[in-house]
């Protein structure tokens, strides 16, 4: 043997680098992060003793030592825990930022990875059984000038490899369908060695948008000082918080802005005079005499309110147009499920995700009070989310007992574009009929529109004697009407498809027995409703999901007015078809 002295290497097998990579400014700056810049939050599912990645990146981003002219990026990042049963919140995303008219020339998005073109459903599978998934938008101030954003992203995940110690699996998407050309990235959860990947909270928050920074700074180079005087010339007039109002407030000593008192140059003097002026006009600033100014005291969450409002704005004005609807800005509103009291009654204009990042759904509804509601209705799943066209009833919150995270919405109806007031079946409409919605008193928009379908449709209830009309001017639905119209879309429906299959249509009874093959779904306003064939008779029962389960086999049943009660054990699985 070697006359020389065994020295053994400390460490994972395979992972020597790491032994000696972990020096005394490391664990200087791991102690630091720890005990003076923010403690690590350690709750959840992560294993508190778990390694951080990228934690020194982090820490010396969130210090602010960036070099003058470093162009300006925008980073918005979520983490976003995954479950093994239940992958339809990763498909919801995926699927909405590839959606059409993402592109500079309209088309759906086009996804990539360090390679190439990518494939979702490839990346979904390999997504299976990670334990949390990371979603970043990235979005340079000038990435209109960007020759192009896929280099760049590409360049931004090698160098977060190199920052967090492993390979990523990753996807990209850019889009181009707002004024600021941004990026989404999908990062998966676990690390080359199928580990869970963690990253560290400081470079989750100021790493990757130093690293991007640095990137777009390389490729445009740094700015100048007219590209710095034109963006924040441009914030001047803005109803927002701006890079301009935390200057003046930096400046300010509890909330007093003494301006005599601060020797700055004439075009910045112009510009912070003009900021002044504006917030002056938003009611959050006030001179108080010649050079001293007052800023309210809640100024910064109140632009921040603002500049939300005025994105919730464009996003139903972006539905309406979508769907060919004028409404003036006056009647837009936001739905508050905390101070509402009573429900929302409309139609479904517009669908999306909150912030493109988010699980969390938006709807855009017209509403009957004459106005056009922003609501956000939370985490649902993608296939109970109502779907343009739809008419919902939005309840606020509870009347008692712990308050609900989200509003609850109940849809009244689904899109019929064929079915008017005079369909010989139950509607939505019969609901509210003999009590109308009391917003209902402004008659505009689609509140006015449904006025008139409510005056037809009681003038077609009455023709045909299942309501009247009340000599103190209301209206009175007969106790019977419900079940009638019911079993007169049974019959219509079942006569249609007998004479198209040539069997004979036996009506449904409430209470008794139907036995048969489960067939088609058929839609209607109101509900869906299937078809039971037996040999050369068929009959028509509402749909359930657990007849979606036997369809093309045998069952048996009690019919009831809402649903068919099916026995236990009754389904036969050798008359399958």
């Amino acid at each position: 043997m070697p006359s020389e002295d065994f020295k053994p290497k400390l460490g994972r097998i395979r992972d020597s680098a790491r032994a000696e990579a972990i020096r005394h400014t490391t664990r200087v700056i791991e102690e630091v992060s720890r005990n003076v810049v923010r403690p690590l939050r350690r709750r959840g599912h992560i294993n508190p003793n778990a390694l951080r990645r990228g934690l020194a990146s982090g820490v010396v981003a969130a210090t602010g030592t960036f070099t003058p002219g470093t162009r300006r990026v925008v980073v918005r990042a979520r983490y976003v825990r995954m479950t093994k049963t239940n992958l339809g919140p990763a498909h919801a995303h995926l699927r909405y930022i590839l959606r059409d008219g993402t592109t500079r020339e309209g088309l759906p998005g086009q996804l990539y990875d360090a390679n190439g073109p990518a494939d979702a459903e490839a990346f979904l599978s390999r997504s299976e059984n990670d334990p949390h998934q990371f979603r970043f938008i990235v979005a340079p101030e000038d990435s209109a000038r960007l020759a192009g954003q896929e280099p760049v992203i590409r360049d931004l995940m090698k160098q977060m490899e190199a920052d967090l110690g492993t390979k990523l699996d990753w996807v990209a998407v850019d889009h181009f369908n707002t004024g600021h050309p941004h990026t989404h990235v999908v990062v998966r959860g676990r690390d080359e060695r199928g580990q869970d990947l963690i990253m560290a909270r400081d470079y989750i928050s100021h790493g990757i948008r130093g690293r991007m920074q640095d990137l777009v700074t390389l490729e445009l180079g740094p700015e100048t000082e007219l590209e710095r005087i034109a963006r924040q010339a441009n914030e001047i007039g803005q109803e927002r918080l701006t890079g301009l109002d935390r200057s003046l407030m930096g400046r300010a000593t509890e909330n007093v802005l003494v301006v005599a008192s601060s020797p700055i140059d004439p075009q910045r003097h112009a510009m912070m005079m003009g900021r002044l002026r504006k917030l002056e006009s938003l009611g959050l600033a006030k001179e108080e005499r010649a050079g001293v100014w007052t800023f309210d005291a809640e100024i910064e969450p109140k632009l921040r309110q603002l500049g939300d409002r005025a994105d919730k704005i464009k996003m139903m004005q972006r539905a309406l147009d979508a769907v060919g609807l004028e409404r003036a800005p006056g009647p837009y509103a936001n739905f508050d499920r905390g101070t509402r009291k009573e429900p929302l009654i409309g139609k479904v204009v517009g669908t999306g995700l909150v912030d493109e990042i988010s699980d969390r759904s938006w709807l855009v509804v017209d509403a009957t009070d004459g106005r056009v509601h922003y609501v956000e209705v939370g985490r649902l799943n993608p296939d109970t989310v109502p779907v343009r066209d739809a008419i919902v009833r939005i309840v606020p919150d509870r009347l008692c007992g712990k308050p609900q995270a989200t509003p609850r919405i109940e849809v009244l109806a689904e899109p019929a574009p064929q079915t008017g007031p005079t369909y010989n079946g139950p509607l939505w409409l019969d609901r509210i009929v003999a009590s109308p919605d009391p917003s209902m008193g402004i008659r505009a928009g689609f509140g006015a529109a449904l006025s008139r379908e409510l005056k037809s449709r009681k003038e077609w209830l009455v023709s045909q004697d299942l309501g009247r009309f009340k000599t103190d001017g209301g209206f009175e639905l007969r106790t019977s009407a419900g079940a009638q119209l019911q079993q007169r879309e049974y019959n219509r429906i079942g006569t249609e498809v007998a004479g198209k299959t040539g069997a004979a249509y036996v009506p449904s009874i409430s209470g008794a027995q139907a036995r048969g093959i489960v067939g088609e779904t058929i839609a209607t306003p109101t509900a869906k409703l299937v078809v039971i064939r037996r040999e050369t008779e068929l009959t028509v029962v509402p749909w359930s999901k657990a007849l979606e389960r036997h369809r093309g086999r045998e069952i048996t049943g009690i019919v009831t007015p809402h649903q068919l009660l099916i026995g236990r054990n009754r389904a036969r699985p050798g008359l399958e078809r």
